[in-house]
Parts: structure tokens; sequence; C-alpha cells
């Protein structure tokens, strides 16, 4: 991941981009505030619900854009490897549903 604009962590825009590899996972969670995805290579599926159900995911395929109101639950997923741009207003922060899920605690 990197920053390209602002700071994630603070008040006020920001703008990161992040490389995903094939067959990752991001866990049922909630942002505070608004996000703003535009996948630039490869596809994002996105489910919105409070547990995983591929079979409904939509694909956000390169070139897609996808706004997240703040606090809407939702998880992500590749397929292939896929490149996204994330931008919104600080601080940016992750909240999973389940506490279990949280990479940040995993050893």
């Amino acid at each position: 991941m990197a920053v390209l604009y602002g700071d994630p962590s603070k008040e006020g825009s920001f703008s990161i981009r992040a490389k995903l590899p094939a067959g990752y996972m991001v866990a049922p969670h909630f942002h505070t505030k608004d996000e703003n995805l535009t996948v630039l290579s490869g596809a994002l599926y996105i489910g919105m619900s409070d547990t995983v159900d591929k079979k409904t995911a939509h694909a956000l395929k390169a070139g897609g854009f996808h706004h997240l109101p703040g606090k809407m639950h939702h998880y992500a997923f590749t397929k292939a490897p896929t490149v996204l741009q994330i931008s919104g207003d600080g601080p940016f922060d992750i909240n999973y549903l389940n506490a279990a899920d949280d990479p940040r605690t995993k050893k």
C-alpha cells in the first residue's frame, strides 16, 4: 500500500493505492467515514452484508468506481491480482464485525 496524498490517519483528504494478490479477502467490516474506491486493474468483488456470500458480490472491474457510505457493512475479495485506489476524508479506519477477522491482531 502507498499513500498518494494526505495522511489517512489524520483529519483531511487522502488517497491511497493498494495492490492486492489473487485470492485476497477482506472480511465483513465498515469504515466510520465514506470511502471512494476506484479499481485501476483487475477486479474487486464487493458484497454489502454482515457475512460473506461470494455468489451475491458484484464485480467492480478496471476503471470502475464505487462510493461506500460511512458505516455501511461490506466485504471484498479478489480472484486475480488487483490494484485499487481509495480516497476520502480521514481519519481512515477499518472496523471488522468479527474481531477475530482483524489481520492486525493475528501473529
